[in-house]
């Protein structure tokens, strides 16, 4: 048995689960760094189990001190029901978010696109004052200088609009052009693939390790990008409406160049 399964079996057992009635699957990795491990079993409801070791550590006691934040200030994410934390390795057992990922969400688009900008309008609505972790854009470009500093952005990936820009061009366009920000409470990784969405429309939100204060394009642009890409430009006026306010479509630029260096 592997340390991970060993942290898992334990946190099942501290939740009131039997390990022996249970099954773990390694489902994705998450965050960079981390563990996903599926918790299945007759008459268990779906778990998951998420593990980081070393450096990746910090990374994950922020994950679980964000979502558990926005828990408190009910927000739909997954409840964390066990934390093991070890100082070089952390673990945290937690419920489903309720819900399908939105590539398997029986509602059309036009549906999906509204709950979601309801959604992350319900969460911009937060009280930014009281929220205690900050991704701020002074904070994002410096998490972004690091990273370019350490070798960890590939500019091969970049989006055809930056094909051919290094990434300390990119990083330096970013920096000398910051925009004014309205900051709201964000999600900070508003992809599709981090939304979950029922048969009525009810979104959750899942991996929050980026949750903070930060300006409201952090997520619009983003989400926006993904809407348009897997359903196309009506949708992305469904979720507009539904959303609320005018779009900046320069700002949404600024920060799907800044997407790029995360």
């Amino acid at each position: 048995m592997n340390r991970e399964t060993a942290l898992a079996l334990t946190l099942l057992t501290q939740g009131g689960c039997d390990p022996l009635q249970v099954r773990l699957a390694r489902v994705r990795g998450g965050m960079s760094g981390a563990t996903v491990l599926r918790v299945s079993g007759p008459a268990q409801p779906l778990r998951y189990v998420k593990i980081a070791r070393r450096h990746y550590a910090a990374s994950l006691r922020d994950e679980i001190a964000r979502t558990r934040w926005l828990t408190a200030c009910g927000i739909a994410v997954p409840h964390i029901l066990q934390v093991d934390d070890q100082s070089d390795c952390v673990a945290m057992l937690m419920d489903a978010a309720p819900g399908l990922p939105i590539d398997d969400s029986p509602l059309p688009p036009s549906r999906i696109a509204a709950a979601l900008g309801a959604a992350l309008a319900a969460l911009h609505a937060l009280p930014a004052a009281d929220c205690p972790f900050d991704e701020t854009l002074a904070t994002r470009l410096a998490r972004a200088t690091a990273a370019v500093a350490e070798g960890d952005i590939d500019g091969d990936d970049f989006d055809d609009r930056n094909s051919g820009v290094a990434p300390d061009a990119l990083l330096a366009r970013l920096g000398a052009a910051a925009p004014a920000e309205d900051i709201v409470v964000v999600h900070g990784d508003a992809t599709l693939d981090n939304v979950m969405i029922d048969d009525r429309g009810r979104v959750s939100f899942i991996d929050c390790g980026n949750a903070g204060r930060g300006d409201r394009y952090l997520d619009l642009a983003v989400m926006a990008s993904g809407i348009a890409e897997n359903f196309g430009a009506a949708a992305t006026k469904e979720f507009a409406r539904a959303y609320g306010g005018t779009r900046d479509d320069a700002k949404a630029r600024y920060y799907l160049d800044l997407y790029e260096l995360f």
